[in-house]
């Protein structure tokens, strides 16, 4: 015992010494910050790592490394940035952290990274009814087609992209690259295109923007193999293939859901009886080919209002398709749907709460083309009644049906006695209704009392899908099509899924990079097939889907967008990569139609945080309009609760100066209602306003929860990621 106690003795200055070296180094290690965003004091500058990238020790290439193969996407800090003189002469290099509180890594070369001033992505809308992004070499080619007039801005695009189906590009050409013709799936072959810097335009009189942007992608080979379409001319002819270009062993594959979700109330009865015939009708359609009758799967959800206060109306939703049935088992099912006894107490009923269970619960069949038929003659309990079981409203449903890949249809049977519920409820189904890729909504409106007209509706809807995908499938069981790949008359190198699948087990990676799974990891890129493999082959899908939906236009654009974008995802398109460019986010033709749309990358963590804000700012609001408090004070008391500062609240001028709205929020380019609240503008609001104002919060939290506690949509960006960590690209307008 002595004994170690007098070596403890002796080891007390060695061990003090090295404390205070420990503590210096940790207190130096945290005084240092990032380099700050330009005009910001707390919002940092940050870069992300191409792949396969190097981390050193020092500025020295030759040098020890810290990490080799850096996974894509990776984000740092930057603790020091290099001057313009050290770019312009090609040695620059970035001095990176893990994190803001000075946990320095290490050095990487300007050409392994890019800088990222905004967690700020882009992502392409869906391809049907627009031209393909141009992505110029320079920002000055972008600008001057911007300028022109409408005619020769028309013209000089139709020439460029005359020019890229051509195949014959020089290397002066000022296209650098170009987004594919096929819609990119960007669940399994994800991509990133950061926004480095952007400008407001403004086109033909509508407003939109020039953005530089970066185009990264975590392929497992070939991500550094860059995607110009001067020097890479396998990735130009993969890019010119037709959006409906796919060969017949892969279309072999094509499935498809409908799901009916029908109000089953009272007024109801008549049409769940019409259904049943169009059903069986559809049945007989099917019956053409043994090979098809599986193709097609079926469920229905039936709605009502709040069995939590009505308790003699039975139920709020119900699935009677716990498993989508074949055709024959759901005829069956469909005869045993009865509606309600008890009618509702009101007109409305919980729509919303019908819809989010079925978009959330469905036993959705994996890689088929899924489609709703949304039938009803009320509009939903809005946000804010008590009988909005579901807690949401009809844009953060479209949203989740988005993340689904779900195609929606309306039929809004009118009744000519309820006139002052038709604006409201035609908004629901409409903004329900808006697929991606579509024209216009697939929205029928049809007068309640005539039931020819609804079975007339119901039929083309039905006949447009299943029409369609059995003309497919019977393609496909045909044989090789004609090839007649591209409008340039490029031939397809794609592989059929199971082959490209096949390869990647072959090709398996090492490192970090092989904890990726599968589906989150993109297939390796094809620089020569290996054996025979059917060349694609483009298909009429506007003949076909206007044939299936009995000229019914609605009906054909719905589902060619819905069969467009499954073809993507079945060919795996893959976008642009390791490139930066300018772009336009509008299409060049027609600006009215969005060609690429703004996202925030946000993490778990961070849509916690903002979650948890708005719940304050609800209950702010709703104790405000009880006790008649200002906004602010209302505010504080509820912030007090939660450790908030109290004191900096009551000081603010408006939101964004509380510290309460989460940092990531700070400098985005939107308008926010929430970050311009102050006591004036909340005072000034009628009650009815106010109500509208807190009803948005709170349809925000429910989505937000939704979103959070789904798998669909969420990206692990780097294998090992915390859960915390995934992030999901929120749309702008998702945003309060």
């Amino acid at each position: 015992m002595h004994y170690y106690q007098k070596v403890s003795k002796k080891l007390i200055p060695a061990v003090l010494l090295l404390t205070c070296i420990c503590l210096f180094a940790t207190a130096s290690a945290a005084s240092r910050k990032p380099v700050a965003l330009e005009g910001k004091e707390s919002l940092y500058l940050r870069v992300l790592t191409k792949p396969f990238s190097n981390i050193y020790q020092e500025k020295d290439a030759t040098g020890a490394l810290v990490m080799e193969n850096t996974p894509a996407f990776q984000p740092y800090f930057v603790y020091t940035k290099p001057t313009a003189e050290d770019k312009e002469l090609g040695d620059a290099w970035y001095e990176i952290g893990s994190d803001a509180n000075g946990t320095v890594v290490g050095w990487m070369m300007q050409k392994d990274l890019f800088e990222w001033k905004q967690t700020l992505c882009l992502a392409y809308t869906h391809p049907e009814g627009r031209h393909p992004v141009l992505m110029f070499d320079g920002r000055s080619e972008a600008v001057r087609l911007v300028e022109m007039e409408p005619e020769q801005r028309i013209a000089a695009l139709k020439e460029l992209e005359a020019r890229i189906d051509s195949g014959n590009i020089s290397r002066d050409f000022p296209v650098k690259s170009v987004e594919p013709k096929r819609a990119v799936d960007i669940s399994r072959e994800f991509y990133l295109l950061p926004i480095l810097d952007y400008e407001a335009i403004e086109l033909d009189n509508r407003e939109g923007r020039l953005v530089e942007l970066a185009a990264v992608t975590n392929a497992v080979s070939g991500a550094r193999e860059a995607s110009d379409i001067r020097e890479n001319k396998a990735f130009l002819e993969e890019t010119n293939l037709d959006a409906s270009a796919i060969s017949s062993d892969q279309l072999k594959d094509i499935a498809t859901d409908v799901v009916w979700v029908i109000d089953t109330t009272v007024s109801m009865r008549p049409y769940i009886e019409k259904t049943l015939e169009i059903v069986q009708h559809v049945s007989k359609q099917l019956q053409a080919g043994t090979a098809i009758q599986d193709t097609v799967r079926f469920g229905i959800w039936g709605y009502r209002d709040s069995a939590e206060d009505i308790k003699e109306i039975g139920y709020t939703t119900h699935n009677y398709t716990r498993e989508l049935q074949s055709i024959d088992a759901f005829t069956e099912i469909l005869k045993n749907v009865q509606v309600t006894e008890q009618d509702s107490v009101d007109y409305a009923e919980d729509m919303f709460s019908g819809m989010a269970d079925t978009i959330k619960q469905t036993a959705w069949t994996e890689k088929a083309i899924r489609c709703i038929i949304l039938v009803g003659d009320a509009p939903s309990h809005e946000i804010g009644h008590k009988w909005n079981l579901s807690g949401m409203e009809e844009l953060g449903l479209r949203e989740l049906a988005n993340d689904r890949k779900l195609t929606v249809f309306s039929l809004h049977l009118k009744n000519p006695r309820a006139k002052k519920f038709h604006e409201t409820a035609e908004m629901q189904y409409r903004t329900l209704a808006l697929n991606p890729g579509a024209q216009d909504a697939a929205y029928w409106d049809i007068d309640s009392t005539d039931l020819n007209a609804f079975a007339a509706r119901s039929d083309e809807v039905s006949s447009a899908i299943s029409g369609a995908i059995t003309t497919l499938k019977q393609l496909a069981e045909a044989g090789p099509a004609p090839a007649a790949a591209s409008s340039n008359g490029l031939q397809s190198g794609g592989q059929p899924e199971d082959q490209q699948e096949t390869d990647l087990k072959q090709e398996q990676p090492t490192g970090e990079l092989a904890e990726l799974e599968p589906e989150q990891s993109a297939v390796p890129e094809q620089s020569g097939n290996t054996g025979p493999v059917e060349q694609a082959a483009t298909i009429d899908l506007d003949q076909i889907t206007l044939e299936s939906a009995k000229g019914n236009t609605l009906a054909a654009q719905a589902v060619k967008a819905a069969v467009v974008q499954w073809i993507g995802s079945r060919t795996r398109a893959k976008a642009p990569r390791d490139i930066t460019a300018w772009a336009v986010d509008k299409d060049l033709e027609t600006p009215s139609i969005q060609a690429m749309e703004v996202k925030l990358l946000i993490t778990k963590a961070q849509l916690s945080s903002l979650y948890e804000t708005l719940k304050q700012v609800l209950m702010a609001g709703m104790r405000g309009q009880l006790s008649s408090e200002s906004f602010f004070d209302s505010l504080q008391a509820t912030a007090a609760a939660t450790a908030r500062d109290p004191e900096k609240i009551g000081q603010a001028k408006d939101m964004a100066d509380t510290g309460l709205v989460p940092e990531f929020l700070e400098g985005l380019p939107y308008t926010s209602r929430l970050m311009d609240m102050n006591n004036e503008l909340w005072s000034s609001w009628s009650v009815d306003e106010q109500d509208s104002f807190l009803n948005s919060i709170e349809a925000n939290i429910e989505t937000y929860k939704v979103i959070h506690d789904s798998p669909e949509g969420w990206v692990q960006l780097n294998p090992g990621d915390d859960p915390d960590a995934y992030v999901y690209p929120l749309s702008l307008d998702m945003l309060p």
